[in-house]
């Protein structure tokens, strides 16, 4: 990683394991040298955890009964 923009750019990438082994060696070197992109990826970490967890919805049973008749029926 050359810049602190690059680095960033790619963090995404990072985080959703994208990247080959040489890539992610180049952020996580970065990442130890560079105290305000470790912020900025330890934020986007705990975001993802977040929303993950805030979106996570309980189906009803009675929604899967439905959905269960619904293919077992055809159009």
């Amino acid at each position: 990683m050359s810049t602190c923009d690059d680095a960033l750019h790619e963090v995404y990438s990072y985080l959703d394991q994208e990247v080959n082994w040489y890539r992610s060696f180049l952020i996580r070197r970065h990442l130890k040298g560079c105290p305000p992109c470790v912020q900025a990826y330890k934020f986007e970490q705990r975001l993802r955890i977040v929303v993950k967890e805030r979106l996570h919805e309980e189906v009803p049973p009675e929604f899967m009964d439905r959905l269960r008749q619904a293919i077992q029926n055809g159009p």
